[in-house]
């Protein structure tokens, strides 16, 4: 089957066009552009790769998060607009535990690995995984530590106890935090450029286990409440008080 899979939570985001779960093209984003004009360009360019016309794509996938309030929703959309007029199925994939996965992928001696990603507002995403004993699951992890959005400081304080000295940590995030995770004594991956390819596996992996569904299903997976709901809400507290 052929898939085509989208990540648009970071900045770059990437494309990636899959025939079962091997990834025949990636193109990376171009981070001077917003996703929503170059997202045209980057679909066909995977799809000339293969010679492909839109409409011998099976499944769609994409990452739902957390990430970026607006590339996510511009992702989503793009992914249900083409689902939904081609009659395909969709698979999301949540953006933390497929950091984790590409990193316990590469590296088949890692018992575990956490994520870190950026949230602004001085706090980071995280989340923690571990290899999970064999079986059919579309997802061979399980969690360490569930999905947050906190400070590093916090983050930190919630992981005492919970995470094995050493433990591997893919983190894209900004300077104090990375500090604080190399004095916690954790080791630092870098993440990977280009996450579609790995969204593309997995969702592979969902729809053989039928756990992909129609486009109008898709659900962000926020962590926090988006900003513009939080500024918005703290200019109504505002306004009230006065």
């Amino acid at each position: 089957m052929w898939l085509l899979a989208l990540e648009t939570t970071t900045r770059n985001g990437s494309v990636a066009l899959l025939r079962d779960d091997v990834v025949v093209a990636a193109r990376p984003g171009d981070p001077t552009l917003s996703h929503a004009e170059r997202l045209p360009a980057d679909f066909a360019a995977v799809l000339t790769v293969a010679g492909l016309a839109p409409t011998a794509i099976d499944l769609f996938a994409v990452a739902t998060g957390p990430g970026g309030f607006t590339g996510l929703r511009i992702g989503l959309a793009a992914i249900q607009g083409l689902a939904l007029s081609l009659n395909r199925p969709v698979a999301g994939v949540p953006s933390l535990p497929a950091l984790a996965w590409a990193a316990l992928d590469e590296a088949p001696a890692l018992p575990h690995a956490g994520v870190w990603l950026d949230a602004s507002r001085g706090e980071v995403f995280a989340a923690a995984y571990r290899r999970a004993s064999a079986g059919a699951d579309a997802w061979p992890l399980e969690l360490m530590a569930p999905p947050t959005s906190a400070s590093p400081d916090d983050t930190l304080a919630a992981w005492e106890g919970r995470m094995p000295a050493g433990t591997s940590i893919v983190a894209a995030c900004r300077e104090p935090a990375l500090v604080a995770l190399t004095t916690a004594g954790y080791r630092l991956l870098v993440a990977p450029s280009q996450l579609a390819g790995t969204v593309g596996r997995i969702a592979w992996r969902m729809h053989a286990l039928g756990l992909t569904g129609a486009p109008h299903a898709l659900m962000p997976e926020y962590v926090r409440r988006p900003d513009v709901e939080i500024d918005r809400d703290r200019r109504a507290a505002a306004a009230r008080a006065r």
